[in-house]
Protein backbone atom coordinates (compact mmCIF):
# COMPACT_ATOMS: atom_id res chain seq x y z
CA UNK A 1 0.00 0.00 0.00
CA UNK A 2 2.80 2.19 0.91
CA UNK A 3 4.66 1.64 -2.69
CA UNK A 4 1.19 2.31 -4.15
CA UNK A 5 1.01 5.89 -2.42
CA UNK A 6 5.04 7.04 -3.07
CA UNK A 7 4.20 6.03 -6.24
CA UNK A 8 1.08 8.60 -6.47
CA UNK A 9 2.88 10.79 -5.10
CA UNK A 10 5.95 10.37 -7.47
CA UNK A 11 3.24 10.81 -10.92
CA UNK A 12 1.66 13.67 -8.62
CA UNK A 13 4.46 15.68 -8.14
CA UNK A 14 6.19 15.00 -11.81
CA UNK A 15 2.76 16.36 -13.03
CA UNK A 16 3.36 19.98 -10.69
CA UNK A 17 7.55 20.05 -11.72
CA UNK A 18 6.52 19.53 -15.50
CA UNK A 19 4.29 21.88 -16.03
CA UNK A 20 6.22 24.92 -14.12
CA UNK A 21 7.82 24.58 -18.26
CA UNK A 22 4.19 24.92 -20.19
CA UNK A 23 3.21 28.56 -21.13
CA UNK A 24 0.19 30.21 -19.72
CA UNK A 25 -2.52 29.32 -21.73
CA UNK A 26 -3.64 32.44 -23.35
CA UNK A 27 -7.15 33.12 -24.67
CA UNK A 28 -6.66 36.29 -26.09
CA UNK A 29 -7.27 36.68 -29.47
CA UNK A 30 -5.36 39.15 -32.21
CA UNK A 31 -7.46 41.84 -33.34
CA UNK A 32 -9.50 41.45 -36.00
CA UNK A 33 -11.10 44.43 -38.33
CA UNK A 34 -14.46 43.38 -39.54
CA UNK A 35 -17.02 45.78 -41.73
CA UNK A 36 -19.79 46.43 -39.03
CA UNK A 37 -22.04 49.21 -37.81
CA UNK A 38 -21.18 52.42 -35.61
CA UNK A 39 -23.81 53.92 -33.80
CA UNK A 40 -24.66 57.75 -34.24
CA UNK A 41 -24.97 59.56 -31.62
CA UNK A 42 -27.18 63.30 -30.60
CA UNK A 43 -27.12 64.96 -27.57
CA UNK A 44 -30.03 65.16 -25.34
CA UNK A 45 -29.81 68.72 -25.92
CA UNK A 46 -29.87 68.94 -29.56
CA UNK A 47 -32.69 66.25 -29.58
CA UNK A 48 -34.77 68.80 -28.26
CA UNK A 49 -33.97 71.22 -30.96
CA UNK A 50 -37.02 71.32 -32.96
CA UNK A 51 -38.14 73.84 -35.44
CA UNK A 52 -39.92 74.61 -38.36
CA UNK A 53 -38.17 75.86 -40.85
CA UNK A 54 -37.78 76.83 -44.37
CA UNK A 55 -38.12 74.12 -47.36
CA UNK A 56 -35.36 72.37 -48.30
CA UNK A 57 -34.81 69.50 -50.94
CA UNK A 58 -35.45 65.89 -49.50
CA UNK A 59 -32.58 63.98 -50.16
CA UNK A 60 -33.56 60.53 -47.92
CA UNK A 61 -37.12 59.85 -48.06
CA UNK A 62 -38.87 57.68 -45.21
CA UNK A 63 -42.29 57.21 -44.65
CA UNK A 64 -45.21 59.38 -46.34
CA UNK A 65 -48.08 60.96 -44.55
CA UNK A 66 -51.30 62.17 -46.61
CA UNK A 67 -53.46 64.89 -44.45
CA UNK A 68 -56.37 67.09 -47.34
CA UNK A 69 -54.21 68.76 -49.50
CA UNK A 70 -50.75 68.22 -47.60
CA UNK A 71 -48.39 65.81 -48.03
CA UNK A 72 -45.82 64.82 -45.12
CA UNK A 73 -42.67 63.06 -45.57
CA UNK A 74 -40.04 62.10 -43.54
CA UNK A 75 -36.09 63.09 -43.53
CA UNK A 76 -34.74 59.79 -41.74
CA UNK A 77 -33.58 60.92 -38.79
CA UNK A 78 -33.73 64.84 -39.50
CA UNK A 79 -36.83 66.09 -39.58
CA UNK A 80 -40.29 65.84 -42.00
CA UNK A 81 -40.98 67.91 -45.34
CA UNK A 82 -44.50 69.41 -45.54
CA UNK A 83 -45.54 69.61 -49.18
CA UNK A 84 -49.34 71.46 -50.37
CA UNK A 85 -50.59 68.98 -52.99
CA UNK A 86 -53.87 71.23 -53.52
CA UNK A 87 -52.54 71.12 -57.01
CA UNK A 88 -51.13 67.40 -57.56
CA UNK A 89 -49.64 68.95 -61.35
CA UNK A 90 -47.46 71.43 -59.10
CA UNK A 91 -46.67 69.92 -55.57
CA UNK A 92 -45.16 72.72 -53.66
CA UNK A 93 -41.79 71.78 -50.62
CA UNK A 94 -43.59 74.85 -48.59
CA UNK A 95 -42.05 74.13 -44.98
CA UNK A 96 -39.55 71.43 -42.74
CA UNK A 97 -39.95 70.37 -39.41
CA UNK A 98 -36.49 69.70 -38.01
CA UNK A 99 -37.35 66.58 -35.65
CA UNK A 100 -34.00 65.73 -35.03
CA UNK A 101 -33.93 61.40 -34.74
CA UNK A 102 -37.78 61.52 -36.34
CA UNK A 103 -38.47 58.39 -38.37
CA UNK A 104 -42.31 58.22 -37.91
CA UNK A 105 -45.14 60.24 -38.30
CA UNK A 106 -49.19 60.81 -37.56
CA UNK A 107 -51.02 63.49 -38.21
CA UNK A 108 -55.01 63.71 -36.96
CA UNK A 109 -56.55 67.41 -37.60
CA UNK A 110 -54.36 70.47 -37.31
CA UNK A 111 -52.07 67.95 -34.68
CA UNK A 112 -48.89 65.93 -36.28
CA UNK A 113 -47.62 63.17 -34.07
CA UNK A 114 -44.05 62.46 -34.21
CA UNK A 115 -41.10 60.79 -32.80
CA UNK A 116 -38.20 62.74 -31.63
CA UNK A 117 -35.77 60.32 -30.23
CA UNK A 118 -37.50 58.56 -27.49
CA UNK A 119 -39.81 61.15 -27.14
CA UNK A 120 -43.45 61.96 -28.62
CA UNK A 121 -44.52 65.05 -29.85
CA UNK A 122 -47.58 66.62 -30.63
CA UNK A 123 -47.20 69.88 -32.81
CA UNK A 124 -49.45 72.37 -34.24
CA UNK A 125 -49.74 72.48 -37.94
CA UNK A 126 -53.05 75.05 -38.26
CA UNK A 127 -50.26 76.70 -40.24
CA UNK A 128 -47.44 74.51 -42.03
CA UNK A 129 -45.05 76.92 -42.45
CA UNK A 130 -45.16 78.26 -38.70
CA UNK A 131 -45.50 74.76 -36.64
CA UNK A 132 -45.80 75.10 -32.86
CA UNK A 133 -44.83 72.25 -29.97
CA UNK A 134 -47.70 71.63 -28.73
CA UNK A 135 -46.10 68.73 -26.12
CA UNK A 136 -43.51 66.78 -25.32
CA UNK A 137 -43.97 63.20 -23.96
CA UNK A 138 -40.57 61.63 -22.82
CA UNK A 139 -38.88 58.73 -23.15
CA UNK A 140 -42.00 56.83 -24.97
CA UNK A 141 -39.57 55.50 -27.63
CA UNK A 142 -36.69 53.01 -26.39
CA UNK A 143 -33.35 53.93 -27.44
CA UNK A 144 -32.32 51.80 -30.50
CA UNK A 145 -29.90 49.23 -29.03
CA UNK A 146 -28.60 47.55 -32.35
CA UNK A 147 -28.30 48.15 -35.81
CA UNK A 148 -31.83 47.39 -38.32
CA UNK A 149 -29.80 44.71 -40.28
CA UNK A 150 -29.23 41.07 -38.95
CA UNK A 151 -26.23 39.06 -38.82
CA UNK A 152 -23.85 42.36 -38.73
CA UNK A 153 -21.70 42.97 -35.60
CA UNK A 154 -21.67 46.89 -34.18
CA UNK A 155 -20.28 49.05 -31.87
CA UNK A 156 -22.21 48.43 -28.12
CA UNK A 157 -24.56 51.47 -27.49
CA UNK A 158 -23.52 53.54 -24.52
CA UNK A 159 -26.12 55.47 -23.06
CA UNK A 160 -23.91 57.83 -21.93
CA UNK A 161 -22.98 59.38 -25.33
CA UNK A 162 -26.81 60.51 -25.93
CA UNK A 163 -29.59 59.17 -28.39
CA UNK A 164 -28.73 56.75 -31.36
CA UNK A 165 -30.39 58.70 -34.40
CA UNK A 166 -28.71 56.25 -36.80
CA UNK A 167 -25.64 53.55 -37.44
CA UNK A 168 -23.19 54.43 -40.06
CA UNK A 169 -21.04 51.18 -41.38
CA UNK A 170 -17.65 51.19 -40.94
CA UNK A 171 -14.41 48.85 -39.80
CA UNK A 172 -14.77 47.94 -36.33
CA UNK A 173 -11.68 46.61 -34.46
CA UNK A 174 -12.37 43.98 -32.43
CA UNK A 175 -16.40 44.50 -32.12
CA UNK A 176 -18.10 43.02 -28.94
CA UNK A 177 -21.99 42.66 -29.93
CA UNK A 178 -23.24 41.25 -33.04
CA UNK A 179 -27.04 40.89 -34.30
Amino acid sequence: MRKHLLGLAVVVLTGLLSSCNMKPYDDAKPPVTVEGYRPIYLSHADLKNVFAAPAHTLKNAGKIYVQGHFVFVNEVNKGIHIINNQNPLFPQNIAFLNIPGNVDLAVKGTVLYADNGPDLLALDISNPTNATLLKRIANVFPNQMYPPQTGVSFECVDNAKGVVVGWEKVSLLNPKCRR
